[in-house]
């Protein structure tokens, strides 16, 4: 099974504004990347974050590996497309070689933590309960990447532009210019 999975439980204080409900044709960046997910063959389409519907961070301000580690609490065992909302690029042409990629627990582009491909089974739920509950650990999603084993894909023809996450008005600008 694959599940999606939007990180989309950040304060989006440097866009000044909540980037999940931000608008392209008409469309929230929530509802798009969803869809998008959806399209790629997510069976079922998860949002981390507290918002209506979503997953409750249980470490508040732990950033994107918080969000996967409170969502791993309640999400079953399944490859997980983790995706963060604010990428208004982002299509099968990002997602499709990280699906298919499976050497070992997670895929990404060289350059770029996430989006990513996760096993999601009792030794990644390990992995990141890990993270959350050692002091003065780096909690990043490469330090995660690294303690799991990833595959990391050379970006080869990928146009950068669609791997552009925008946390700012200017890159949600120069993103959809």
């Amino acid at each position: 099974m694959i599940i999606g999975l939007i990180l989309a439980g950040g304060l989006s204080s440097r866009m000044g504004e909540d980037k999940a409900l931000m608008v392209i044709d008409g469309v929230t960046m929530l509802d798009r990347t969803a869809h998008t997910l959806r399209c790629m063959g997510a069976g079922l389409v998860a949002v981390s974050g507290s918002r209506p519907g979503g997953i409750p961070d249980r470490w508040p301000a732990a950033g994107p590996v918080g969000g996967m580690a409170s969502a791993a609490e309640v999400l079953p065992d399944a490859e997980l497309l983790v995706v963060p909302v604010d990428m208004p690029r982002m299509g099968s042409a990002v997602l499709l070689p990280l699906l298919t990629e499976r050497r070992q627990r997670a895929t990404r582009w060289a350059g770029h933590p996430l989006p990513m491909r996760l096993t999601l089974d009792a030794t990644t739920r390990d992995a990141l309960i890990g993270m959350m509950t050692l002091t003065g650990r780096d909690c990043s999603v490469t330090a995660l990447q690294t303690r799991i084993g990833t595959t990391t894909l050379p970006l080869g023809g990928l146009d950068p532009i669609l791997l552009a996450n925008c946390n700012t008005p200017d890159e949600w600008r120069e993103a959809n210019a």
